[in-house]
């Protein structure tokens, strides 16, 4: 399967997109990502894959300077809606609209497994980070075998798929020593452990094609199976008088680097 064939499209996705941060808790993204950027309101901060906008206004309510940039012109419209007199950019994370020594902090959070170019990022980081600047970047590593998760199970490809498109914890880290980082390292960040009801899940549409990229990135039959799937399922435990549950035991890992100076 080639690259061209996971792309999400997120002008279709953005109206619903921020249903998510009411699924699932996101307190120790927020908690790293204050971490990381600090207090100092003089710093330029800017997220690469801002999406519509949910963790700049985190930001923005504690006062800090914050700039976004996406490709998707319908999450930048959704970001826009909320964020009105901030700075935000349609463009791709490998050619930065910015000159040299931009910013102060670069991050982003559950994004760089969609860029085409992940070390080409990484160099454009480089050259727009002020010495002393500092990239994180949050995400899944399907590579641990650390993680269980409903998705993988009933959708059979999309381990593979994400193994494809996410980089591991350590090639991130080579990466971005490659591109002139210091320091880099990765740490836990959050940790999710759910069960919820099959039919639950179904009704509430977290099994929607558009509720998480791991399913949108998957071909209408690949997603139609998995479904088929999960009500074969619900429908074999309801006649043994049992309930199907979908269980998850996901981690997201932050990775940061810095830049001397």
């Amino acid at each position: 399967m080639s690259q061209k064939n996971w792309r999400v499209d997120y002008d279709q996705v953005a109206p619903g997109y921020d249903q998510r941060y009411k699924g699932n808790p996101y307190t120790g993204v927020e908690h790293v990502l204050r971490q990381f950027v600090g207090r100092d309101q003089e710093l330029q901060i800017v997220e690469v894959g801002c999406g519509t906008g949910h963790w700049l206004e985190v930001l923005l309510a504690d006062g800090l300077h914050v700039t976004g940039l996406d490709f998707s012109a319908g999450m930048l419209a959704q970001a826009r809606a909320r964020l009105p007199g901030v700075a935000l950019i349609r463009g791709r994370a490998e050619h930065l609209p910015w000159p040299a020594e931009s910013f102060d902090r670069v991050f982003c959070i559950n994004a760089i497994h969609h860029f085409d170019d992940k070390p080409a990022f990484l160099a454009e980081v480089q050259r727009v980070m002020r010495p002393g600047g500092m990239v994180l970047s949050v995400g899944l590593d399907p590579h641990s075998g650390m993680d269980q998760w409903h998705i993988y199970d009933y959708f059979k490809e999309s381990l593979e798929i994400d193994r494809r498109r996410y980089p591991s914890a350590d090639l991130l880290r080579e990466w971005m020593s490659e591109a002139g980082f210091r320091d880099c390292s990765t740490r836990e960040v959050e940790h999710w452990m759910i069960r919820l009801p099959a039919g639950e899940a179904l009704e509430h549409g977290r099994l929607d094609k558009t509720a998480t990229s791991q399913l949108s990135v998957l071909t209408d039959a690949e997603y139609r199976q998995g479904i088929e799937r999960i009500r074969a399922e619900i429908k074999r435990a309801e006649e043994a008088g049992q309930t199907l549950f979908l269980t998850a035991d996901l981690r997201l890992y932050g990775t940061t680097g810095s830049v001397t100076g």
